[in-house]
């Protein structure tokens, strides 16, 4: 066997074993989404975050994968950004106020018009966020199924709702370790 042919052999090898995966969060500001992926880079809430303008983008390790997060401020003059993460997702991160009620609808369109409908995310898991479940009138996950229309509109893809709280951290790791799951699913 050539030394090249060794080479290319441990090369295709080695970049099978690698396990990267961009993920793109989006969901309407204030819902969550940066505070949500401080708690994965560092395991606890973080009380100085700010809303963002523009885009985060950090890396979290979690369960052998390297995956780059892509957090997408949600305010409606900066949702044109989105568009520019959209290609090469592995998969896609919604977050939802849970217990933002009034804006409900609001969400259930922008997670229609730029998740369930966009061409560039077809395929791809999607998970989606019920956060801030640590306050007492937030809705919970099945009920929160029903209200968006999820089990009507999502019937083709591959998706979940978690019920979550950034701030206590109460369903994030089991979040996370379903969507580790399904970028498993897929690279297989």
């Amino acid at each position: 066997m050539s030394a090249f042919t060794s080479f290319s052999l441990w090369l295709k090898r080695k970049l099978k074993a690698e396990k990267r995966a961009k993920i793109l969060i989006v969901g309407l500001d204030s819902a969550g989404k940066t505070t949500l992926t401080k708690y994965m880079n560092t395991g606890r809430f973080q009380d100085d975050t700010a809303p963002t303008i523009g885009q985060n983008i950090d890396t979290i390790n979690f369960d052998g994968w390297d995956i780059t997060t892509v957090d997408v401020a949600g305010q409606q003059q900066f949702r044109f950004l989105w568009e520019v993460h959209y290609p090469g997702c592995s998969a896609a991160i919604f977050v939802i106020d849970s217990a933002d009620i009034e804006r409900l609808p609001e969400a259930r369109e922008i997670l229609q018009t730029h998740v369930f409908h966009n061409p560039h995310l077809a395929g791809i898991p999607t998970l989606i966020i019920a956060n801030k479940q640590d306050l007492p009138d937030a809705i919970q996950a099945p009920l929160l199924i029903q209200l968006l229309n999820l089990h009507l509109e999502m019937k083709d893809r591959t998706f979940a709702v978690f019920d979550c709280s950034a701030l206590n951290g109460r369903g994030v790791l089991e979040a996370f370790a379903w969507l580790v799951n399904q970028l498993e699913i897929q690279k297989a």
